[in-house]
């Protein structure tokens, strides 16, 4: 398993994902979006119980579920604004390659 820090610029597709519109931020509690099938620049694609749902990545706060490898027990979570996951995964990649070069 990666780090948790890194899912962002990973393909997000397989991952069970959460998700609240971000007009109710004040709202805590997050809904059972099902996993993640495709991923488009703008979108999330997500199929639960047959259904195929598509979510504007910009409009929505996501809690993606990590499995806990060592510790089946509990799992993470990793919450994440949509504004930081518009884009393809190729070019999140990118970007976080050229923050690490300009560190240096």
């Amino acid at each position: 398993m990666s780090d948790p820090k890194y899912l962002i610029y990973q393909d997000l597709i397989g991952n069970v994902v959460y998700a609240k519109p971000k007009s109710k931020s004040f709202d805590k509690s997050f809904l059972d979006i099902g996993v993640v099938i495709d991923e488009t620049r703008n979108m999330l694609i997500t199929k639960r119980d047959n259904k195929i749902k598509k979510y504007i990545k910009k409009d929505y706060i996501f809690r993606f579920k990590i499995p806990n490898y060592t510790n089946n027990n509990e799992d993470y979570y990793l919450e994440v604004h949509g504004n930081e996951i518009v884009g393809l995964p190729i070019n999140r990649l990118r970007s976080l390659k050229k923050k690490r070069w300009l560190n240096k």
